[in-house]
């Protein structure tokens, strides 16, 4: 039988898969992801809870990935799941809600709060969707939901407007909880090119990464008083860097040279880039004010360290290590990180100065590197703060970014993955939302629900409080 395609069409045809091919091949973790974690009705699912959960959070982060692999389908139809079953219909009216799995006999939303680390990932996406794609009914979402994130904005005295974790439960008459790794701050860079207003809050923002972290390692959670001083860290969402913190690193290392917020932010920082050194791979603990660590973390860890680490020997082993690790479903938060923090040390993507995303293989020509040893401390971990800030915004060019070179010695080998914490997935302080809700979507087939991943604890019970970025259930 003969073919009706003509030659042309038969070259057009073979164009299409070249370039699909050549995307696969820049980045087939993403595809690997797509398969693991993403089912047919372009829902993300964290399988390690036998809920099968979907966060607002991997929608989000899914997003980014398939913008970065100029995946447009996979991009809209992840959208279109979120508007219709996170957001009852109409992201421009509702923030998506966090959480959603099997509830009961069920399935919907089990958390009606929102999550504004992946409020703000996902307006970043429409709005770089909007430009890099020239589709002008992105940006028009991207904007309603900034200005629906204005709601959780809090200008505290002596430090600045800052965005809560959630819409509840983190306003309190004396403090406000904050959660340090919700806040990339060249998301706000580029959030501000649309809305001035933006650029307070990455100045807020500055400080209370700085702030919150007076030892350079950031904690999961971190309090801070009405007069914008850090409170005491009291136990342990306060007193520990683990599942959350450790995108703090990823966002700051993303950050572009040119950014004034960069230098600061890798100088103080530094002791988490030693540390790491000092053990081979990230701990999957530290205690904030001491440096004290328990174990390595996982390849996950090792990603989001990688662009601190420069070209050291540390680093190399740690890629060794992330490319022996596999992409499978029980491990979606582990599998998110890897690929920002592979995907950016390969050169597909990165952030200019404003925050606008660059997509390239060759995209990272020069690697920051990490800031130098940092003097003898000050008497007041204020102090430290105060110079940050000010250094923060202060406009400085890229060329005088701080780039010290790394250390170059490998130490002994990783150690064995450590089970993840069998803790649920709840934010501190935080009351629970109602959460009866309109079931949007037929019950999927969670044939892979109840797998586990080798060597790991069982999922924690369900709770009731947006808790974005971490695995396995092991997060706060």
């Amino acid at each position: 039988m003969k073919s009706h395609l003509t030659p042309l069409l038969l070259a057009g045809a073979m164009t299409a898969l070249l370039s699909m091919a050549d995307r696969a091949a820049a980045w087939p973790m993403w595809d690997s992801f797509k398969t693991a974690n993403i089912d047919k009705n372009f829902r993300v699912i964290d399988y390690s809870d036998k809920r099968s959960i979907t966060t607002s959070e991997g929608q989000s982060y899914a997003m980014f990935f398939a913008l970065v692999a100029d995946d447009r389908e996979t991009f809209a139809k992840l959208l279109e799941w979120t508007e219709k079953n996170l957001s009852k219909g109409d992201i421009t009216k509702n923030l998506p809600s966090w959480l959603w799995g099997k509830t009961g006999n069920g399935w919907g939303i089990i958390d009606t709060n929102n999550a504004t680390d992946s409020d703000l990932w996902i307006a970043y996406d429409l709005l770089e969707a909007a430009r890099l794609w020239n589709e002008p009914a992105y940006e028009e979402k991207a904007r309603a939901m900034m200005e629906g994130l204005k709601r959780d904005v809090r200008d505290i005295p002596n430090l600045g407007k800052v965005l809560l974790p959630g819409g509840s439960g983190f306003d309190h008459p004396t403090h406000v909880t904050l959660n340090p790794s919700y806040y990339p701050v060249f998301i706000l860079r580029r959030l501000a090119l649309v809305d001035p207003y933006w650029k307070e809050v990455a100045e807020g923002t500055i400080r209370a990464l700085v702030r919150t972290a007076p030892a350079g390692f950031s904690p999961d959670w971190a309090k801070i008083d009405k007069g914008g001083k850090l409170i005491a860290p009291e136990g342990e969402d306060y007193t520990l860097g683990s599942y959350n913190a450790i995108r703090v690193y990823l966002w700051a290392a993303m950050t572009d040279p040119a950014d004034p917020s960069y230098g600061v932010l890798m100088k103080h920082f530094d002791p988490m880039r030693k540390l790491t050194e000092e053990m081979n791979m990230p701990p999957e603990k530290v205690e904030i004010l001491t440096g004290k660590a328990n174990r390595p973390g996982n390849a996950g860890f090792g990603a989001c360290l990688l662009e601190m680490l420069g070209d050291s020997k540390t680093a190399a082993l740690m890629r060794t290590v992330i490319q022996a690790e596999p992409i499978i479903g029980e491990n979606y938060y582990r599998n998110v990180l890897m690929l920002y923090g592979a995907g950016f040390d390969q050169g597909l993507f990165r952030f200019d100065r404003d925050g606008r995303l660059v997509v390239s293989r060759e995209a990272v020509n020069a690697k920051p590197l990490p800031a130098p040893e940092k003097k003898a401390p000050l008497p007041s971990a204020e102090k430290d703060a105060a110079d940050a800030e000010a250094a923060a915004e202060t406009e400085a060019p890229a060329d005088k970014a701080e780039k010290p070179a790394p250390k170059t010695e490998a130490k002994a080998d990783v150690k064995p993955e450590a089970k993840a914490e069998s803790k649920a997935e709840a934010k501190p302080e935080v009351k629970p939302e109602a959460k009866a809700e309109v079931k949007t979507e037929a019950a999927p087939a969670p044939e892979k629900a109840d797998a586990k991943a080798q060597g790991e604890t069982s999922p924690a019970p369900a709770t009731e409080t947006p808790a974005s970025g971490a695995e396995e259930g092991a997060r706060k």
